[in-house]
């Protein structure tokens, strides 16, 4: 079971983490994908009688920042399905094959952190480093190791039978070794232990 704990609102993080103590934190657009998809995996490898809570954010570093970003998507959302306001929308928007240039794409990062709470108070932090834009260049580097470790890593996956499996689920160590191979920096450690 999943137990969902996603900001509505924008606030003060309250995440036990240090390193979020000064942030600020706003609802993330994917953060329900990203927990359907987080839950099947959690039930996939543990079982369904596994409850996690699971919390997403977009983290900034004051309260106008995460302001603009959560009214920023908002306002994006609502012109994208209003009849009347997508024809303005589009004469800003990239046409298809525009995009962003390749320095950009070489300039960017994304860097996700992660932190966890064992049920006995233990406490782990992660960060997962992506040293090319997150959108696009580290997008198409994740879909094509992923293809990769799905036709040439059998061994991995081989006990898997029918369904549909999360990334996580089905390559597992793999696909973590393969980006880190390619660039990405994957580090996990514990922060306080009971």
């Amino acid at each position: 079971t999943i137990v969902p704990d996603l900001p509505s609102t924008i606030s003060k993080c309250r995440n036990p983490s240090q390193r979020f103590a000064s942030k600020w934190c706003g609802p993330f657009f994917m953060a329900p994908i990203n927990m359907a998809v987080s839950g099947r995996s959690v039930a996939l490898s543990q079982g369904t009688n596994q409850t996690v809570r699971y919390r997403e954010a977009l983290v900034a570093e004051n309260m106008m920042d995460a302001f603009v970003a959560w009214w920023g998507t908002i306002l994006f959302g609502t012109a994208a399905i209003n009849p009347v306001l997508l024809p303005i929308l589009k004469q800003f928007l990239p046409s298809p094959g525009e995009g962003p240039s390749q320095s950009v794409l070489n300039d960017s990062f994304l860097c996700i952190s992660g932190y966890g709470i064992g049920e006995n108070g233990n406490e782990v932090e992660s960060v997962f480093y992506f040293p090319h834009d997150g959108g696009y260049k580290s997008t198409a580097r994740m879909l094509v190791e992923s293809s990769i470790c799905l036709a040439t890593d059998e061994d991995r996956h081989e006990n898997a039978v029918g369904g549909f499996y999360s990334p996580a689920s089905i390559m597992c160590d793999a696909l973590l070794d393969r980006l880190v191979s390619t660039g990405s920096s994957f580090a996990c450690s514990v922060c306080k232990s009971k």
